[in-house]
């Protein structure tokens, strides 16, 4: 298995850490900076959020070991077709110039392609570390044109779809039927159905279910099934389950504690898995600990200056 370097994004480096691990088989792996290297087949790059480009990895060394490296390193087995080389965190303006120059040297017949090139050689300068990878790509970033706003049947609560593709990631389920029990306008389900699940979605407010059904037929979406329930009642097997937890300030308190418990009393029985985002206003953590499940992961993603969201990712 070849090793992989996942760019990840610095605005949330332990979820964009654990949104690549949940999605592979090993544990084992190294995280400098923001570079996570670990053995993976699969480079991802079609469901990751967090992570902003995907490599091979080729070698981790010491910045003053770094030409002798280059010299050892068996570039003929990574070499296609031509090459070019980018370097990012070096002082020298001509830095790549000067290892293309030395990976030149080692290849049989090279030929540099600036544009478009078969072998894209990439050098990360880290203090007093270098690593080094062949790109394979950039992660798709086509969630940014299906924000709230850009979406036919708006809904200001509507999930970022960054975040939303990121929970359904770090449930580890990469298939099977995905139920969001309180799916509101789509914003989860929208995500999930393009990642390739078979959706479903629930709702109490009919209206909510109509924006839900346009919203996903526009993005082509057709393996889904939307039904008017109370969450708390329904009685069918999911393959996972992943919801943003209603809210509102101006709810009282109890009310707000006797749904969400509720909820993960009755889901327990739907799913072995969940990951689910509850208001940081919201003591989440201690009404987890009282409906059975465990928590295997948390994390907190701040969305504006009066609200942030605790993310939970729970089996039983």
């Amino acid at each position: 298995m070849i090793k992989k370097i996942f760019v990840l994004s610095k605005e949330y480096i332990d979820l964009a850490k654990e949104e690549v691990l949940a999605l592979t088989d090993s544990r084992n792996f190294n995280l400098i900076h923001n570079f996570l290297i670990i053995d993976s087949e699969d480079a991802m790059a079609n469901r990751l959020s967090y992570t902003h480009s995907v490599l091979d990895y080729l070698f981790l060394t010491d910045t003053d070991c770094l030409e002798q490296e280059i010299r050892n390193f068996g570039w003929n087995g990574y070499y296609k077709k031509n090459f070019c080389v980018r370097a990012y965190g070096f002082r020298k303006a001509d830095e790549e110039k000067i290892l293309a120059s030395l990976i030149w040297r080692q290849i049989k017949e090279p030929k540099v392609e600036l544009v478009n090139p078969a072998t894209r050689i990439e050098f990360f300068k880290m203090t007093d570390q270098v690593l080094c990878g062949r790109f394979i790509s950039d992660t798709d970033k086509s969630y940014i044109n299906r924000k709230a706003h850009l979406r036919p049947s708006l809904h200001p609560t509507s999930m970022n779809p960054k975040l939303a593709r990121a929970m359904i990631n770090l449930s580890g389920v990469k298939s099977g039927i995905l139920l969001d029990p309180f799916c509101g306008s789509g914003g989860i389900l929208i995500e999930a159905g393009l990642m390739g699940y078979d959706v479903l979605g629930l709702d109490i407010i009919e209206k909510m279910l109509d924006r839900c059904r346009n919203n996903l037929l526009h993005y082509g979406i057709n393996n889904f099934k939307l039904d008017l329930e109370d969450a708390r009642k329904y009685h069918g097997k999911t393959d996972i389950i992943v919801t943003d937890l209603p809210y509102g300030k101006s709810s009282v308190a109890h009310d707000l504690d006797s749904l969400y418990l509720e909820f993960l009393v009755s889901a327990k029985k739907i799913a072995d898995q969940m990951v689910i985002g509850f208001p940081d206003f919201f003591p989440g953590k201690a009404l987890i600990g009282r409906s059975g499940w465990s928590i295997k992961n948390e994390f907190s993603v701040y969305l504006h200056k009066s609200l942030s969201k605790n993310i939970f990712v729970l089996k039983k």
